[in-house]
């Protein structure tokens, strides 16, 4: 499924990076509202992107990456192949 044929495909690889966060948060013992604050975020950011109710843009995913110190491949772990070849992963 390719990012630029179908909308779907972007709900999908933001499920996908709503999962990874809330993985790596918990694997770190990290808190919501922590992890909100490091990224300098409004407090229900994290939770809105974990529910899968916030649209992740590049900055947020980069800001994301920043901060839980993970590479975009991390952070994109269980996207579709052909998305991360899009991307260069």
């Amino acid at each position: 499924m390719h990012l630029s044929s179908s909308p779907s495909a972007a709900t999908t690889l933001d499920a996908v990076i709503a999962g990874n966060v809330r993985a790596i948060r918990a694997r770190r013992r990290l808190p919501q509202d922590d992890l909100d604050a490091d990224l300098g975020w409004p407090r229900p950011a994290v939770l809105m992107i974990e529910a899968g109710t916030r649209r992740i843009t590049i900055a947020d995913a980069i800001a994301l990456c920043s901060v839980l110190k993970v590479s975009l491949g991390e952070l994109l772990n269980g996207a579709e192949p052909e998305d991360l070849d899009a991307l260069g992963l």
